[in-house]
């Protein structure tokens, strides 16, 4: 290219040529020139060059013959893969049907991982209805691919994918992880239309198809699927799998927009229930609590039948508030085997410092220290300590700070001193107490994150949490 075409080209794609350059690129169809300029930039391997020359590619410069120049002649000859996902990206973005054939290709070819799930993304971007068989055939092949095809599948605009999905999550033949996949795209496309779909997969003989259909149920479902969500409960088979079954119905019943129907849905499917199914559906129950259950639950606790009373004090250990704190404060000083009262202690445990509980603050804090007063082991003390770190006041330091003298409960005190620090609010409010506090922290803790935690605070400087 000749070198002052080359700059002038260079400064029109920088946007930083003369205003009577710019206006007549803007007024006319680009120069062949201009064109050549844009080929010259992506082909030179130069990242800062390849930046410019794409976003005239993105919007810059139209054409359905330059966009077709770009996808047959330029992308195959470039030769670092980056650099054809960059390409391939920039069509995309561009929006011309004319790259979608070239995407298709590379797609179905043999391109590198970054460059094929680059055009799979491009596929959806470029295509519509017509490109939906194609990309649910993709669900089958390795994993950066079905990857891929799951995000494309999850953005193309099209009626099409929920019909053909709902048909092949239907199919029994498929392998369970292709119908696993295809329930979390119907789930992120909020396709309420697999409502009926998603319950039948809640009972299917796959273990993984059952787990993927509640979890869906639980962002998706409504009051009319708590039926079919308990029977999925019921056709858990291990432990994990009932415990992720009750989270999600009490997703459903907890933060539907409908929760209060969906509540009673669940306790007219616990009333219908076989005593063995009712023995299941109780723990969930309780979980989202309400009058009537425990009205139920209390029924239990007084039976004279040893196996009615163990269900029903499993039922008020796992409540979701602090309205059974009386009941559990009571019954714990009068449970009869120790198991027993470990299990109620750990229901008192977990709601005392419960920041959605029926108590204020105050009320929070005495409901630890009466819960203090009743444990026994200083696993259930530290535990506790710990937790009363949800109550954020600054009495809740001056209940804590104690506990650092005592060895066996000082790292629970280091843990629960250093989360009320995380809240700058309450720390500026109570600096002086605060900083006393935090240097007890650093001289007692052995863990190095919570001494680290401890010295940014004492710094004014944040702290962020690590994702689980």
């Amino acid at each position: 290219m000749r070198p002052v075409i080359a700059v002038v080209c260079l400064m029109i794609l920088l946007g930083s040529a003369p205003p009577s350059l710019l206006a007549a690129q803007a007024a006319e169809a680009p120069s062949r020139d201009v064109l050549d300029s844009v080929v010259e930039l992506i082909r030179s391997g130069d990242a800062d060059l390849l930046s410019v020359a794409l976003e005239k590619v993105r919007g810059g410069l139209k054409g359905e013959d330059f966009t077709r120049e770009l996808a047959e002649e330029v992308l195959p000859g470039l030769e670092r893969s980056q650099d054809r996902a960059a390409l391939v990206a920039a069509l995309s973005d561009r929006g011309d049907k004319a790259a979608l054939p070239a995407m298709i290709a590379l797609a179905q070819g043999p391109a590198e991982a970054v460059v094929r799930a680059a055009a799979i993304r491009g596929v959806a971007a470029l295509g519509g209805s017509d490109e939906v068989p194609f990309l649910e055939s993709l669900l089958s092949g390795e994993a950066g691919t079905v990857d891929a095809a799951r995000g494309a599948l999850v953005a193309i605009r099209s009626d099409t994918v929920s019909p053909r999905l709902l048909i092949a999550l239907g199919d029994k033949a498929r392998p369970g992880p292709q119908r696993v996949v295809i329930v979390g795209i119907l789930s992120e496309r909020r396709e309420t239309s697999a409502l009926p779909a998603l319950v039948d997969a809640a009972v299917d003989a796959d273990a993984d198809v059952r787990a993927a259909a509640m979890k869906s149920l639980g962002t998706m479902g409504g009051p009319e699927q708590i039926s079919g969500m308990v029977a999925g409960l019921l056709a858990a088979r291990t432990d994990a799998e009932r415990s992720d079954a009750d989270r999600a119905i009490v997703q459903v019943c907890k933060e539907h927009r409908s929760k209060d129907l969906a509540a009673a849905a669940l306790l007219d499917r616990f009333r219908a229930a076989d005593p063995a199914a009712r023995e299941v559906l109780l723990p969930t129950l309780a979980r989202v609590g309400g009058a009537a259950v425990l009205e139920i639950v209390d029924g239990l606790i007084a039976s004279p039948a040893a196996a009615d009373r163990k269900l029903g004090l499993v039922a008020l250990a796992r409540w979701p508030d602090a309205t059974v704190k009386d009941r559990l404060l009571r019954l714990v000083a009068k449970a009869s085997t120790e198991e027993e009262r470990e299990m109620l202690l750990a229901g008192l445990i977990r709601i005392a410092p419960l920041p959605n509980n029926s108590l204020d603050p105050a009320g929070k804090l005495a409901l630890v220290e009466q819960t203090m007063a009743l444990c026994r082991r200083d696993q259930d003390r530290g535990r506790l300590l710990e937790r009363a770190s949800a109550i954020r006041t600054v009495e809740t330091l001056r209940y804590v700070l104690p506990y650092l003298d005592q060895p066996a409960l000082a790292e629970s005190a280091c843990q629960s001193i250093v989360e009320l620090a995380h809240q700058r609010k309450l720390r500026d409010g109570n600096k002086d107490e605060f900083m006393a506090a935090l240097d007890k922290v650093l001289a007692t803790t052995k863990n190095e994150e919570v001494a680290d935690r401890a010295q940014r605070y004492k710094l004014g400087k944040t702290w962020e949490r690590k994702k689980q």
